[in-house]
């Protein structure tokens, strides 16, 4: 039996939030991220995300090491770098301005309202 008047679209997009709404509910229950709680200088509340969060918890330790020397790397690495260098080299400037290209061609390229439709 078909629906008519406002029913026919106001019960579909009803129910494309319920999945949504489960998502938000569940975002309250997520512990932090370990790597961002050891980014904020919070070791021992990212020992304890990282035990809720592993199936082994007895090896959150080492990977806790693994993630601290993983970000004091890239700490090191970032030092002395801006976002001028990435068009000063060439090889990088290229990669950026074929990666802006691709993106402002598939926008004008109107896939998007094709497979909208």
């Amino acid at each position: 039996m078909p629906l008519g008047g406002k029913k026919s679209y106001i019960i579909p997009l009803g129910i494309t939030l319920i999945m949504p709404g489960v998502i938000s509910i569940g975002l309250l229950f997520v512990p932090e991220s370990p790597r961002w709680l050891l980014q904020m200088k919070r070791e021992e509340e990212a020992r304890v995300a990282l035990q809720l969060l592993c199936p082994r918890p007895e090896l959150a330790d080492e990977e806790l090491a693994k993630i601290k020397l993983a970000i004091d790397t890239e700490a090191t690495l970032a030092q002395g770098t801006e976002i001028i260098d990435l068009w000063r080299n060439p090889v990088d400037r290229r990669r950026a301005l074929l990666a802006i290209g691709v993106i402002c061609v598939q926008g004008a390229s109107g896939a998007t309202y094709i497979i909208g439709k």
